[in-house]
C-alpha cells in the first residue's frame, strides 16, 4: 500500500469533504477538526486535538465492526448519549475512525441532543492503519496501531497541532524529502493498547526537542516542566526515547519500544510504535 498524505486544515477553512453535522443546528462537538483530505506528498500529517479524558471512552468498540448496528447496546447508547460522557465517546470514535480507516471509508450516524434536536455525524478515515475494522472486530495488532495513533493525536488542551506520524506499518513507513523538510523535529514515540480491560498508553520524548513540543502544547508527550504527565489521562511519560526504544532507523521511526503488556515475545518490546515529528 502506498503512503498518502492526509492534510487537515483549521476551522477557518470553508471547504470540507464531509460535514460533521446536518442542518439541524450547531454541533455539540466544539473544537473538533474540520478536515480536508488531499494527496500532497508521501506522509501522514494529521491534527491532534483529542483530549486525554476521551482515551478511555472506547469501551467495547474493538469487539465489533465499526458499524453502529454491529455494536453492543451499551456502546450504541454511549455514542448516542447527549451527556458529557457521550461527547467524549463520540470524540474517541471520531479519532479512532480517523486512525483506523482510510480516506475512502467513513462512519455516519445520528443522535439526539438534550433539546431534542437531531445531530448528524459523519467521521471520515485518514490514516488507514486498520481499514478492516469496518467489516470485522479490531484484532490485537490493529488495537495497538490505533492506540498508538490515538496517543500521538492527544493534546492536553484540545489544541490542534499538525504532526507527522512514522512507523513500520506500510502506510506510515515512507516519507519523502518534502515531508521531512516540513516536519524535521522528532518529538518522541507512542505505544500501548486502549482497548484492553486495563488500558495503557506510553510515550517517550527526544530531549533535544522538549521545549519545542511544550511550546506547541504537546505536554502529554514532553511532560510539563516540573509536572510530568499530570492531567494526561492514562498516558504515562516514560522518559527519553533512548532509554525505552530502539534507535531511529532509516525510516525515521523507532522499530520497537518497551511494553511487556503487549504480548509481543521479542524481549518485552512492541513493534507497534508511532514516532511523531513536529514542524
Amino acid at each position: 500500500m502506498s503512503r498518502k498524505s492526509m492534510v487537515a486544515f483549521f476551522p477557518f477553512v470553508l471547504v470540507t469533504v464531509v460535514p460533521l453535522v446536518g442542518c439541524m443546528g450547531e454541533p455539540e462537538e466544539q473544537g473538533d477538526d474540520t478536515e480536508v483530505v488531499g494527496e500532497v506528498h508521501d506522509a501522514i500529517s494529521v491534527p491532534n486535538a483529542l483530549v486525554p479524558e476521551a482515551l478511555t471512552a472506547g469501551g467495547e468498540l474493538a469487539k465489533a465492526p465499526l458499524l453502529l448496528k454491529a455494536m453492543s447496546p451499551n456502546m450504541r447508547a454511549a455514542i448516542e448519549s447527549p451527556s458529557k460522557q457521550g461527547h467524549l465517546t463520540r470524540l474517541f470514535l471520531k479519532y479512532a475512525v480517523g486512525c483506523a480507516l482510510g480516506p475512502e471509508q467513513s462512519l455516519s450516524f445520528a443522535w439526539t441532543d438534550v433539546d431534542g434536536r437531531i445531530r448528524y455525524e459523519s467521521y471520515r478515515g485518514l490514516a488507514g492503519l486498520a481499514p478492516s475494522w469496518q467489516d470485522a472486530p479490531l484484532d490485537a495488532v490493529g488495537q495497538q496501531w490505533v492506540s498508538a495513533c490515538l496517543g500521538a493525536r492527544t493534546n492536553r488542551y484540545g489544541r490542534r497541532v499538525m504532526i507527522s506520524m512514522h512507523g513500520s506499518e506500510d502506510v506510515l513507513a515512507e516519507a519523502d524529502d518534502a515531508e521531512l523538510n516540513e516536519y524535521p523535529y522528532e518529538e518522541g514515540a507512542f505505544w500501548g493498547n486502549v482497548f484492553l480491560p486495563e488500558p495503557y498508553l506510553r510515550t517517550c520524548y527526544n530531549p533535544a526537542n522538549v521545549d519545542l513540543a511544550r511550546s506547541t502544547g504537546r505536554d502529554c508527550a514532553a511532560g510539563l516542566a516540573g509536572g510530568g504527565d499530570e492531567d494526561c489521562g492514562i498516558m504515562e511519560i516514560m522518559g527519553p526515547c533512548g532509554s525505552q526504544c530502539e534507535p531511529l532507523g532509516d525510516g525515521l521511526y523507532h522499530p520497537g519500544c518497551a511494553a511487556p503488556e503487549s504480548g509481543v515475545p521479542s524481549g518485552g518490546k512492541t513493534e507497534y510504535v508511532i514516532t511523531v515529528f513536529l514542524p
